[in-house]
């Protein structure tokens, strides 16, 4: 009752599932072909003679085909596939390599139809394959899918780098590796001792720690594919024989900047510089700090706070690694008071003065009183003089100065001084070339030109913050002023005398050297418990003043310690807490400057490598 036609692609038509019954149509279709067109001729029987007949053209329906064939990795004598499965349920797949695509080679699976992938394996290394699948249904067969592979190639590592070498560590980078499923990676000194570690195949960095400053490495990278090495890549690498910046200083400090310098170290990537007040001076200024790269070697700090003490951090990177750091402190100037303040020469109207510049003074603020009024004059900071007119002769007159940092003004300086009576002889000439000398921690010197007709000098000097008038007379033209504090700045007169008359003062000051503070004051972990505290001698210090807080405390513990004491060693501290260590030389009854350390506690681990221990700790602060 039928013929085969030519197959087509497309589905039954519609109007033929419902011009038929089922169970006639299900017995038609018993032994079709999918996908094929058949003429169908329906004739009706009676008993006695068969009716006219009606010819009608179908086509049977394909069978769903295995959908998103691929392979999904590729192994060095393997290859893993995967599919979809179709919606039509088959009994199961067959997969097989075509024989015109590999001549000789014969590999075909049968596999349930509940599963989506499978692993051809013993298949020959860097080699490309065609694989191909088909599902089975219970009257047909699925159309075949296709897909293309390679096996993989057992490669090197390329491109293996050993950088950002410190004293105890080296980076390793390299280029990833198609297919592999993880890395060796071996580190060898010259001295035979070796170490490895396995590393997953998402690595392609990692931190070699634990090495000898200034020793030699070998090192080398495999890949790993499932069981089998490939081959080795190898790159040597020198740890460095020192990872600390040697030399840190201030210099060019001003009011309100400074400029920071160090010696570059080999290998770094970049510095960290912090800096901060002291905890003399905590409250003045917040702590800041920058990272910079690899070739600076200095910068400069602007917007410090003047006459503050600053302690300074640098530390050395090395890609993400924190190395060693290095501490320095320097004072910025205070506010500068005008020096070498002098009147040169006045008359019964007027009055001349001077003054030696001051660096960072942006202009002079000028005053002068006599006894009714007091007047003021603005001057630029290039102005180095100024003649007062308009004055009443025979009046005293009180003339100050002080330097004007933008809206800021500096402390003041003041000369008194009378205009000259009308019947007034020549005025007695004024102190020249006075200057000082031999600045030392408790005294300095003053010397001058001494003139053809005085007599004598006096000499007066005050602590510029306050204090009692101490007055000298003397005939020579030097004289050492002692028994002063140390760090502490003074305004010194100096006037000429003839006879019984005293000329006009010059003013000008000085500042007494700070005592020394300590230096290399550090915190490292006991050899049995506990932290210690080490720290340099200081010449001439009679002790120490050693103190320590937590940082969210204000009551410290401290100890006296004697001249010869270098560390001390503490054992109450909390684990997980920051203190704040201070130490200051003691000079007899006088306390030098602080310096301070800040350092959070760790609890201290231990961690085996090569069948050694080595303690890990946390990083400490100066500020």
């Amino acid at each position: 009752l039928y013929t085969p036609w030519q197959p087509r692609a497309q589905d039954l038509p519609p109007h033929l599932l419902h011009s038929l019954r089922a169970d006639v149509w299900s017995t038609l279709l018993s032994g079709l072909q999918p996908s094929t067109r058949y003429s169908l001729i329906i004739s009706a029987v009676y008993p006695d003679r068969t009716g006219d007949s009606a010819t009608v053209t179908v086509e049977t329906t394909t069978v769903p085909p295995v959908a998103n064939f691929r392979i999904i990795e590729e192994g060095l004598s393997s290859l893993r596939l995967a599919w979809a499965v179709p919606l039509g349920k088959p009994d199961g797949y067959k997969i097989f390599i075509p024989r015109s695509t590999r001549p000789g080679l014969t590999y075909e699976r049968q596999l349930d139809g509940d599963v989506s992938s499978h692993v051809i394996e013993g298949l020959e290394e860097d080699e490309a394959y065609t694989v191909s699948i088909y599902a089975m249904y219970p009257q047909s067969l699925s159309e075949t899918a296709s897909a293309m592979g390679r096996t993989l190639k057992l490669v090197p590592v390329k491109q293996l780098q050993v950088q950002n070498a410190t004293t105890d560590t080296v980076q390793a980078r390299w280029a990833a590796v198609r297919g592999a499923t993880g890395y060796r990676l071996t580190w060898s000194s010259s001295d035979g001792h070796v170490e490895n570690v396995n590393l997953g195949e998402t690595y392609s960095f990692y931190m070699i720690q634990g090495l000898h400053p200034g020793t030699e490495y070998t090192v080398t990278i495999n890949p790993i594919f499932v069981d089998v090495e490939g081959p080795v890549t190898a790159a040597t690498a020198k740890t460095l024989e020192s990872s600390a910046v040697q030399t840190l200083k201030a210099s060019a400090v001003t009011t309100n900047s400074a400029t920071i310098s160090w010696n570059s170290v080999p290998g770094a990537t970049g510095y960290r510089l912090a800096w901060g007040p002291t905890s003399e001076f905590l409250g003045r200024d917040r702590p800041r700090q920058l990272a910079l790269n690899s070739s600076t070697t200095m910068q400069t700090l602007k917007n410090l706070v003047h006459d503050t003490e600053y302690v300074l951090s640098l530390y050395v990177l090395f890609g993400s690694v924190l190395g060693p750091g290095i501490t320095a402190t320097f004072r910025t100037s205070p506010l500068g008071y005008v020096s070498n303040f002098r009147i040169t020469s006045y008359t019964s109207s007027s009055m001349s003065v001077e003054w030696s510049p001051i660096v960072g003074a942006t202009e002079y603020k000028l005053t002068w009183s006599g006894t009714i009024e007091t007047q003021n004059r603005y001057l630029d900071h290039s102005i180095l003089f100024y003649r007062i007119d308009a004055l009443d002769p025979a009046t005293p007159y009180t003339v100050s100065i002080r330097a004007m940092y933008g809206n800021t003004e500096g402390p003041e300086m003041s000369l008194s001084q009378h205009t000259a009576s009308l019947t007034d002889e020549e005025p007695i000439q004024m102190v020249k070339e006075v200057k000082v000398i031999d600045v030392g921690v408790n005294s300095f010197g003053l010397a001058w030109k001494k003139g053809p007709t005085v007599t004598g000098y006096k000499i007066s000097w005050i602590p510029f913050l306050g204090g009692c008038h101490l007055p000298a007379a003397l005939s020579a033209s030097s004289f050492t002023i002692s028994g002063l504090q140390a760090g502490s700045a003074y305004k010194i007169q100096v006037s000429a005398v003839a006879g019984s008359k005293e000329g006009s003062p010059i003013l000008l000051t000085a500042r007494t050297l700070d005592l020394p503070k300590v230096t290399e004051f550090q915190l490292v972990e006991a050899p049995d418990s506990g932290m210690l505290l080490n720290w340099t001698s200081i010449p001439g210090a009679s002790g120490y003043l050693l103190s320590w807080r937590l940082m969210s405390e204000l009551n410290s513990t401290s100890e006296n310690l004697g001249p010869s004491v270098t560390s001390y060693k503490i054992s109450s501290l909390q684990h997980g807490r920051t203190y704040i260590f201070a130490i200051r030389p003691l000079y007899g009854g006088v306390e030098g400057p602080v310096t301070s350390l800040r350092q959070r506690i760790c609890k201290t681990y231990h961690c085996m490598r090569g069948g050694n221990i080595f303690p890990l700790f946390c990083n400490s602060v100066w500020y």
